[in-house]
């Protein structure tokens, strides 16, 4: 395939050092600024496909692809993803309107997740939910002290879960409870979604939650064995830490229903050791699907769940689990749900794929960069930046700004403008002429922008407080 890569000025010495094909260096600084009318003039009909600048998206080039003759499609973003496209340039379809490296993840994300969802070898199906067997594991979602909700807010959780990927939803019955608000809460989950569990080693809750509907039970043990009087066909979860007498509780729940899960418990502290408990039990039982307990760690640890969760859904994966067990019941767990979700289809694609949970269009990738972009020439001449210190109020007045029920506050006392991102809150109050110096709007757009970024990543935000990243924050941060 005979490609010609299309480009400005200040690119072109990057480009012409990643790629090796045709290059057409416009009359233009910035790639970006191309639009169809800069190669309405060109003959491009050596070419099989030209490929233009993936930050030119917006502009008809499907149009100037008719006109032309010529595939006419978007490269990646960066100039220096464009060996990485190429490579793939004839295995794909590129696009009009999605840049091709964006494109490609896209892609190879589908790939991976339809591969996954086409296994069907499982050990049972609970209302068209796939357990055990090879299929991915499916995530289990806790609400922590269901009980004690409201139908308001227990709906609110519930429907955050499932938009957040959860496969089964669980409702943690708390020491104290009535029956009639177990019965209250697995009604409102069972109206919500397919698969309802509840966690509880309360006798009377199971007895309730299975009148009530629940489909699953956690946690049957030798403490609560007269629950196996009420199960039909729901399925059971046994716990014990002893594996040998997990295995035998296993056989005795099987007499009520063929539809039993094992958890050998993972504890923390206590990994190392929880772990080689699943490893033997799987020697004894090699059928019994697994649930693990991440959640049991991402509460427990004061590190950002996303790496441990990937990290946890790896482990479970080797240990041959087939239900992974998670929640948010503290902050600092928020998007757990989502993580772990993702998570599943990245550790059964890679075994799939015989490869490391890598290159797979998935990723838990947030504060760090898979492929960190060559940075720009350090300039030898350079006015060196200094903060002034001096305030001068705008004679049109201040801005108070904050996050509320996911949306960025921007209050002026002549209007109050609502968004979730920086920019439409800045033209909103410019169109609005509600600043009226440089340095005001200039001050408003960084706070609006930090406050984007704390509603992105669920951070804390105060108006004039820098936003806190940890070991990577200015004060914190490790210098080489």
């Amino acid at each position: 395939m005979k490609v010609l890569v299309v480009t400005g000025k200040l690119a072109e010495s990057l480009v012409r050092e990643v790629v090796d094909c045709d290059v057409l260096v416009l009359d233009i600084d910035i790639a970006a600024f191309i639009t169809p009318s800069h190669l309405r003039n060109y003959d491009l009909s050596d070419y099989d496909l030209v490929l233009v600048p993936g930050l030119t998206a917006g502009n008809d080039w499907k149009k100037l692809e008719v006109e032309k003759g010529v595939k006419i499609r978007l490269g990646p973003i960066h100039a220096y993803d464009l060996k990485y496209v190429l490579e793939r340039v004839e295995e794909i379809e590129l696009s009009h309107e999605i840049p091709a490296c964006r494109l490609i993840e896209s892609i190879k994300a589908e790939e991976v997740k339809r591969a996954v969802d086409e296994i069907d070898d499982f050990a049972f199906e609970v209302n068209g939910v796939k357990i055990g067997g090879s299929t991915r594991m499916k995530v289990v979602a806790e609400v922590v002290d269901a009980t004690k909700l409201s139908g308001e807010e227990l709906t609110r959780r519930i429907e955050h879960y499932l938009e957040s990927g959860a496969d089964i939803i669980d409702l943690g019955i708390p020491l104290e409870f009535e029956v009639e608000e177990v019965r209250r809460a697995v009604k409102v989950a069972k109206d919500l979604c397919d698969v309802v569990s509840i966690d509880t080693f309360s006798i009377r809750a199971i007895k309730a939650g299975i009148e009530a509907g629940a489909d699953m039970i956690m946690s049957l043990s030798t403490e609560n064995l007269k629950a196996l009087e009420f199960i039909k066909n729901e399925v059971v979860v046994v716990v014990d830490r002893n594996v040998e007498r997990l295995k035998k509780l296993v056989e005795l729940a099987r007499t009520r229903t063929e539809r039993v899960v094992a958890d050998p418990i993972l504890d923390f502290p206590g990994v190392v050791d929880s772990i080689f408990r699943y490893k033997k039990y799987r020697e004894l039982d090699s059928k019994t699907p697994l649930l693990f307990g991440a959640g049991n760690v991402t509460e427990l640890i004061d590190a950002d769940s996303i790496g441990v969760n990937a990290l946890l859904a790896q482990i479970a994966e080797e240990v041959g689990a087939s239900l992974i067990f998670t929640t948010e019941a503290s902050d600092k767990t928020a998007g757990a749900v989502k993580e772990m979700k993702i998570a599943t289809y990245m550790t059964k694609g890679a075994k799939l794929r015989k490869t490391p949970p890598k290159d797979l269009g998935f990723s838990l990738l947030v504060l760090k960069e898979k492929r960190k972009l060559p940075e720009g020439e350090f300039p030898k001449d350079f006015t060196k930046a200094e903060e002034s210190r001096k305030f001068v109020r705008d004679p049109l007045g201040d801005f108070r700004i904050w996050i509320s029920n996911g949306k960025i506050v921007c209050s002026h006392e002549k209007l109050t403008v609502v968004g979730e991102k920086a920019k439409e809150i800045v033209d909103t109050v410019l169109k609005e002429n509600l600043v009226s110096r440089l340095d005001h709007a200039a001050y408003l757009g960084r706070e609006l922008k930090k406050a984007e970024i704390a509603l992105q990543l669920g951070k804390n935000y105060v108006q004039d407080e820098e936003l806190i990243f940890g070991i990577y924050s200015n004060s914190l941060k490790y210098r080489k």
